[in-house]
């Protein structure tokens, strides 16, 4: 389900910004909001670049939080990717295509509605 922007308002002034009084204590609302309500694994799609120089969009499984609250400070988040193996942190504002149970699309869209990534 798709959330209103009044809705989207109301999570993140009573549930994520709630007796925030620095910007420091709204990011560590933000990273234990997003810790939370995103639930793993989820698949998406990343745009890869070849040595050859060639890109592309690739199907990736996103597996965890790489954000922590010690090294978010607002605007971007990371998670882990896995790909061909190999775990790698991607932002976010880098997938595309994502499909996740309805509450991880809801935290994503709560998220995008306030960092625009």
């Amino acid at each position: 389900m798709k959330l209103t922007p009044e809705q989207i308002q109301k999570i993140i002034d009573y549930q994520i910004v709630v007796d925030c009084y620095s910007k420091d204590e709204a990011n560590m609302g933000w990273v234990i909001y997003m810790e939370e309500n995103l639930h793993y694994p989820f698949t998406a799609e990343y745009w890869v670049r070849k040595r050859s120089g060639k890109s592309h969009w690739k199907k990736v499984k996103v597996i965890g939080n790489e954000t922590s609250e010690d090294d978010f400070e607002g605007g971007e988040y990371y998670v882990k990717i896995k790909i061909k193996g190999m775990i790698i942190p991607a932002s976010l504002g880098e997938l595309r295509n994502i499909e996740a149970d309805e509450k991880t699309l809801e935290t994503l869209q709560i998220w995008r509605s306030e960092f625009g990534e």
